[in-house]
């Protein structure tokens, strides 16, 4: 009988040959063939996709005490770092499970250090313990798009203090994971953390709790009880689908790679170089109708990442194991692979975008059912120009857990409430149509050069802007005055840019940018009119929170997300600081 890799061989031969060096190969196959073929059968299709309701409003009876808890967390990934904060911070109960190992990752972490410290501010981890995931520190980091056949001068650009921090994400898991079980919660009881075992469904009962129905390995059923459910099921999220009537993304990125030591050292093109992050790099045009892009993360010691992926729309067909297969057969073009040994793959369905919000509906994409809440790739807030998850769930940890522990203690858990408490989603709107720009037409319908034209004149648009503007726009926090700098200085340089958009943005995403561009602008307002009353929200939603605790959150989501929007600049910290050590001790801890 053919093993697995037989039967793939003949399809895939550059990829079979490449797993069969890898340690652990079948358990790292069976994990990737489950993912792709989860999404194929759940966002595979431009159709409207089947999908099974998994959450219910039902009574149940109650679960005994040892198996309830304030939140329960399905997937082990990213929520480690939201239980671990929930637990440690606020002294609640939490139960994390994950269908395979919870703390495995499927991807390497890169992040600034600069926002990495927001680990530290939220009481996660410690200096030392932020200093032992930091596997490689970088001096610049590379975007540089392939330009043998675009109609404009070639630009790059050299990005500082963003994405150059790599991070052990093994390690940071396995911390949350320690910190987890060694917290003792208020009530007594301990936390749980729970491998192979598989979400099924969930019974709301809104006045009282969630049941969370789940099976093990060998498929043994059983129920646990809490106050809040957090969808952190990443791309494939049951519950996400069933939110968003089977539609819970617009935008995709399939990426693979591989972690990997033995890479020539150097500053030649197939070199890799230690103090060098390569963000994003094109070596070629669009072939198949995709437009691949290049990472190189150095990491610990000569270990390397490499990933290739693409921008997608997510009714286009999307293989990672044909993607894979790419990787392995293209990876010695773009890097001298004669002495590499492969130590592990990564790969993952990166989603983004969200349905488009007009001017004249109220529809916007919903994360919430009563006692229900997504979070990370499920929710899929990150911006769709970097999709660089990890970097969006730490920026918006602070704010989320501060929310969620004030909605738990004030039993503000309907899915109206529950809805608000999101990452910030303003930048990340806006960045949609740029994205756009970087999806292949399928062929004939536009030149192979041309998603490469378009980023060059975009790397050569950010330049002229300076580093403080290019800086802003990879990490989410770009405002106003300088986006529509970006927008008004592209056509300026680059005139065919007008029927460019015709031709990308339906009339609908035209309509949609223009009101994600009028959002930013009132998040700019906000946030001056912020600066002068804010000082007093504290006390204010302090003396509320009994009487009148919907509007208590409302404005305590308002402070928050200014808090965030402060964190970005620098003449506003120091005044954040103050206010916080001001009205800290009241609420909310943000």
């Amino acid at each position: 009988m053919q093993t697995a890799l037989e039967q793939l061989s003949t399809h895939y031969p550059h990829l079979a040959a490449a797993f069969a060096t890898l340690p652990q190969s079948d358990l790292h196959l069976r994990r990737l063939q489950d993912l792709n073929d989860t999404w194929q059968q759940m966002l595979g299709s431009d159709e409207a996709r089947a999908y099974t309701d998994v959450v219910v409003t039902e009574e149940r009876a109650p679960v005994p005490a040892v198996d309830t808890f304030d939140i329960i967390y399905a997937g082990g990934g990213l929520n480690l770092l939201h239980a671990a904060v929930m637990t440690c911070r606020y002294g609640l109960r939490v139960l994390v499970f994950d269908r395979f190992t919870v703390g495995a990752v499927h991807r390497e972490w890169n992040i600034s250090r600069e926002e990495l410290r927001e680990l530290l501010e939220v009481g996660l981890l410690t200096p030392a313990e932020l200093e032992s995931i930091i596997q490689s520190e970088y001096q610049d980091g590379l975007v540089r798009f392939f330009s043998a056949n675009i109609h404009v001068p070639p630009a790059e650009l050299h990005l500082k203090d963003v994405l150059d921090v790599a991070v052990d994400a093994d390690k940071l898991t396995t911390l949350c994971v320690r910190k987890i079980q060694e917290q003792r919660p208020k009530n007594g009881l301990s936390n749980v953390i729970l491998h192979g075992t598989t979400f099924v469904r969930c019974a709301v009962q809104p006045t009282h709790g969630v049941t969370v129905d789940v099976t093990n390995t060998n498929g043994a059923a059983h129920s646990y009880g809490a106050s809040l459910l957090i969808d952190g099921m990443g791309s494939t999220s049951p519950i996400a689908c069933q939110l968003n009537c089977g539609k819970p993304f617009s935008l995709v990125c399939p990426t693979v790679g591989t972690v990997a030591r033995g890479y020539k050292r150097g500053t030649a093109t197939d070199a890799v170089a230690p103090a060098l992050g390569e963000v994003l790099v094109s070596t070629e045009d669009t072939n198949k109708g995709r437009q691949l892009i290049w990472e190189t993360f150095p990491g610990a010691g000569d270990q390397v990442a490499i990933y290739l992926f693409y921008y997608a729309e997510t009714g286009q067909r999307a293989d990672l194991l044909e993607l894979f297969d790419d990787f392995f057969a293209l990876l010695p073009s773009y890097k001298d692979t004669s002495t590499v040994e492969i130590l592990k793959p990564v790969y993952g369905f990166i989603p983004a975008g969200y349905n488009i919000t007009l001017p004249w509906r109220k529809e916007q994409k919903t994360l919430a059912y009563d006692r229900v809440l997504s979070l990370g790739d499920a929710a899929a807030f990150q911006s769709p120009l970097t999709f660089c998850g990890f970097g969006s769930y730490v920026r918006n940890l602070r704010r989320i857990t501060t929310l969620l522990s004030y909605a738990l203690s004030n039993k503000q858990l309907d899915a109206q409430s529950l809805n608000q408490i999101r990452a910030s989603e303003v930048v990340p709107a806006v960045a949609r149509a740029f994205s756009k720009f970087m999806i292949a037409k399928t062929e004939g319908k536009e030149a192979a050069w041309q998603v490469n034209e378009t980023m060059n004149v975009f790397c050569h648009v950010l330049a002229d802007l300076g580093p403080r503007v290019t800086n802003d726009f990879f990490k989410d926090r770009i405002g106003w005055l300088d986006y529509t700098r970006v927008v008004f200085n592209t056509p300026r340089y680059y005139t065919r840019i007008y029927t460019l958009a015709l031709s990308t943005l339906t009339p609908v995403e035209i309509i949609g940018w223009i009101t994600a561009w009028l959002a930013l602008g009132r998040q700019a307002l906000a946030y001056q009119n912020y600066r002068l009353i804010g000082w007093s929200l504290a006390p204010l939603i302090f003396l509320l929170h009994n009487a009148k605790p919907a509007l208590a959150l409302k404005l305590a989501i308002y402070r928050e997300s200014m808090q965030q929007v402060g964190r970005g600049k620098a003449d506003s910290y120091e005044q954040n600081r103050r206010q916080a050590q001001l009205w800290g001790k009241l609420w909310p801890h943000g």
